[in-house]
């Protein structure tokens, strides 16, 4: 598929593991020094565990930190009981996807089924992945999907990470096919998280376009996000409010809609979001948009209710 690669890894995979093996041999060090030192093997294991869970935690603190000054800028305000439950949320949520989930995926995630054969009336699903992930990020709604009878279930890892969405779109049309080849279908929906809502609705407007039978996004920027700007890379750019490349988009949307009925589309959002804000971002009014609390902007892929209700919506 023309996925970009790092000596036979993908790169987000390859930068995650490395990350983590710099991360390991660091406590490594750390454990070897105090202990050396007359530190009892237990406490200094201990410190070590506390210290990697606080590098953890710090990160998402800091994200909801400066959506938290955005909301206040704006006169906003949440329950504080819903933030302090997205936030605990999302923490663990962001520990499972990046330190388990993508980095490992040959043991984290199920390969995507082969030549599956499709019933009459079944269309098959694939998951979009958003910004800086890969198809480890759904593991968790993939099961979900697939135990609900739905599917079958196709994942897609788009790269390179930080290049234009046009880039991607190629690539999401070369899947689409495949799995259309592969099933014998003529029709695919499509489930897509945060960037990937926008690299779908990007495809829908290409030549290359499939019919797409039902569209869901979760947490997507169709509007653009203020924390983009704080981003890396052109995607980021692109996802930012305001954006000349969302202005596009849209346009050709209007266009296509002229001349063709969208979707059935189902647009779930967190009020909670600390990396799409104004959270009314993900609103589009062709869609029906609903809106969730108590929730991460990760999380809402690990979410039960929010899976529950993307399998209704898919039925």
């Amino acid at each position: 598929m023309g996925i970009e690669m790092v000596g036979g890894w993908l790169m987000l995979q390859a930068i995650l593991l490395a990350m983590l093996g710099i991360e390991l041999a660091i406590y490594v060090a750390a454990y070897v020094y105090f202990s050396a030192r007359g530190g009892g093997a237990l406490l200094v294991a201990s410190g070590i565990v506390a210290l990697a869970l606080s590098w953890r935690v710090s990160q998402t603190l800091a994200s909801f930190a400066v959506a938290a000054l955005l909301r206040s800028g704006d006169g906003r305000t949440l329950p504080w009981g819903n933030s302090m439950a997205a936030l605990g949320d999302e923490i663990v949520s962001r520990i499972v996807t990046f330190s388990w989930r993508q980095p490992f995926l040959p043991f984290s995630c199920k390969a995507d089924p082969i030549n599956a054969v499709v019933a009459h009336g079944v269309t098959p699903i694939l998951l979009v992945h958003g910004y800086v992930c890969n198809r480890g990020l759904w593991a968790r709604l993939s099961a979900r999907l697939a135990l609900a009878g739905a599917g079958p279930v196709y994942t897609i890892s788009l790269e390179p990470l930080f290049g234009g969405i046009d880039a991607l779109v190629p690539k999401l049309a070369a899947r689409v096919d495949e799995i259309l080849a592969q099933t014998g279908g003529s029709q695919i929906m499509v489930v897509a998280h945060s960037m990937g809502g926008l690299v779908t609705r990007a495809y829908r407007t290409s030549p290359a376009a499939a019919h797409i039978a039902k569209f869901v996004t979760l947490g997507s920027p169709h509007h653009g996000s203020r924390m983009a700007r704080l981003g890396v890379g052109q995607n980021s750019r692109q996802m930012a409010d305001g954006s000349a490349w969302l202005a596009q988009l849209a346009q050709k949307e209007q266009q296509l809609h002229s001349r063709e009925n969208p979707p059935p589309t189902l647009s779930i959002y967190t009020l909670n979001d600390d990396l799409v804000y104004p959270p009314e971002s993900s609103v589009l009014d062709w869609a029906e948009n609903v809106p969730v609390s108590a929730v991460g902007h990760v999380g809402l892929v690990f979410s039960p209710s929010v899976a529950r209700r993307v399998i209704e919506f898919l039925r």
